[in-house]
């Protein structure tokens, strides 16, 4: 059913896209200051300047940090009431007096965040060119050095000899949350289906336990934590593919070296997530055979289905993901040709055998885009044999895709309203007997920092806006591979990347009312330095086999 926005929702979208649209990790952009003479300092008449974090549309923004070591950063700007008639400079600094002031008005008990224990980058210098009105954004990293478990207060404030500072936007108040090794058991997140993949040529699927996701209000002088949940319902293991045996001309199901261990240490890597009500499924790709699953005989699909179905069971795992990528159709020599029924049948057999488990599908490029017409099927709805499909475009590539096989999205309502809305490099039509309340509609992938996807989050803006509209159907929240913390580009996009999609997702996470931060629940694997922290270090939960 088409969405109707009423004018007054219109506003906020727009304003809020703006907001969604500097979504990033932010030293792609450096701010570039000059270090050479002020401009002139006469104060700009009725301009004012406001300083923010990007992740928080108020004074209050919170970050988590683990107790003993670490860091953790978030960008922040400045915002002009109106365009900067002339460049200007703005100056940044922590400002530990003001801790003692904000407990005495508003009756809290922050403990004061060290100022050396805080950094800001490009010496806290904003820059906004003349005609614009917001600065680049600049990052202010937090260390846990030195500091014990408890709720600290980090002010920041700003001067400038160029502008005119507004009465409560001269400040903005960082809430650190620093956390000891041990903060419990959370329960799992009921309110979404979260989808993780984890490549376990990379990681334990241990990985996918330690999202922890605090709803914050930061509005709430003292900034509570409404509640706290664990992500991630179903979690699909990779690297599981369909070969060829060329002797037997069977289509063999083939664990690489990585997965098999996982699977046979599965007390350690797999029933944690179990216990805690979490799906752990395989992911089934091809390998560059030539076959899979869209050219398989029957006697072929008979077969590879036992194997699946025996392998389930000798390690009780809950289910398989279809996910027909890398087959090499066309690519082999006496392979056969792709055909549009052996994939439906193969779904159908594996439902058939395994009615009791968990079925779902990537919705990806040509294997799967006739599932809508059940004469090309052979008469088979594919959607019935499925609990979930959801896209398969989750490439770094490109931006988030927003894929509408439905047609809900109201195009129409562009060009009057002047909005953006969610548009898709794949178009794809909804698979016969499958309910849109079961159709994923979207994947984010974990963007490194320079991405353009990142520096301008059009998909994300996009996200939002599919949202706002109540253009989704449902609560399936998808991600790609899993990534720790790396560093170089991709150094903290393991909790940036989801706090920004959960900001956009969530109905009220642009709307100035609260706040959706991520951090690490705990650290089974240990770190090689210190093997009890609660917080997540270089490379924590790669493979150690």
């Amino acid at each position: 059913m088409k969405a109707i926005i009423k004018r007054a929702n219109v506003a906020m979208a727009l304003f809020c896209a703006a907001a969604v649209a500097g979504l990033a990790a932010c030293d792609a952009d450096p701010v570039g200051a000059s270090r050479g003479e002020l401009p002139d300092k006469e104060p700009l008449e009725n301009t004012h300047v406001l300083i923010r974090s990007q992740f928080s549309p108020v004074e209050r923004a919170v970050v988590y940090l683990a107790e003993g070591a670490g860091t953790t950063s978030d960008p922040m700007y400045c915002r002009l009431t109106s365009p900067a008639e002339k460049a200007l400079q703005i100056h940044a600094l922590p400002d530990e007096s003001q801790v003692e002031a904000y407990n005495a008005k508003y009756g809290t008990e922050f403990l004061t965040m060290p100022a050396a224990n805080i950094d800001i980058a490009d010496n806290g210098l904003f820059s906004v060119p003349a005609g614009a009105r917001e600065s680049e954004k600049i990052r202010v990293t937090f260390k846990a050095d030195g500091l014990v478990a408890g709720r600290y207060l980090a002010p920041i404030s700003i001067s400038s000899d160029d502008v005119t500072l507004s009465d409560n936007g001269g400040m903005l108040y960082y809430v650190v949350k620093v956390r000891g090794p041990e903060v419990g058991e959370y329960e799992l997140d009921t309110e979404n289906t979260t989808v993780f993949y984890v490549n376990t040529s990379d990681y334990s699927p241990l990985l996918a336990d330690v999202w922890v996701v605090a709803k914050e209000d930061p509005n709430d002088v003292s900034v509570p934590t409404l509640w706290e949940r664990t992500f991630g319902n179903i979690v699909n293991l990779r690297i599981v593919q369909i070969g060829y045996d060329e002797a037997t001309g069977r289509a063999k199901l083939f664990l690489n070296s990585d997965i098999r261990y996982v699977l046979e240490h599965a007390d350690r890597h797999i029933r944690p997530l179990q216990d805690k009500g979490r799906k752990v499924c395989l992911c089934l790709e091809g390998n560059g055979s030539g076959l899979g699953f869209c050219n398989l005989s029957d006697e072929q699909i008979a077969d590879f289905v036992a194997q699946v179905k025996a392998c389930l069971e000798l390690y009780d795992l809950d289910g398989v993901n279809f996910f027909d990528r890398n087959a090499g159709y066309g690519e082999v020599e006496g392979m056969p040709d792709m055909n549009t029924t052996s994939y439906p049948k193969l779904i159908k057999a594996m439902r058939e055998a395994m009615p009791d488990k968990l079925l779902t599908l990537a919705d990806y490029e040509e294997p799967t885009e006739y599932f809508w017409d059940t004469e090309a099927t052979g008469g088979i709805e594919v959607g019935k044999y499925l609990d979930y499909a959801w896209s398969g475009y989750m490439s770094e590539g490109e931006d988030v895709q927003i894929l509408d096989p439905w047609g809900v999205v109201d195009q129409s309502m562009g060009e009057e309203m002047g909005m953006m809305f969610p548009i898709n490099n794949h178009p794809r039509k909804p698979i016969a007997g499958l309910q849109q309340s079961q159709y994923g509609a979207f994947a984010v992938p974990f963007y490194d920092v320079n991405n353009p996807a990142q520096t301008e989050a059009i998909g994300l803006m996009n996200l939002y806006i599919w949202r706002l509209c109540e253009w989704s159907a449902n609560n399936i929240l998808m991600f790609g591979d899993l990534i720790t913390n790396l560093q170089g580009v991709y150094e903290g996009q393991w909790e940036s990347i989801v706090s920004q999609t959960l900001m956009v997702y969530y109905p009220d996470g642009m709307d100035g009312v609260y706040l959706y931060g991520v951090y690490i629940a705990h650290n089974p694997n240990g770190n090689i330095e210190n093997p009890i922290t609660a917080g997540l270090y270089y490379g924590d939960y790669a493979k150690d086999w």
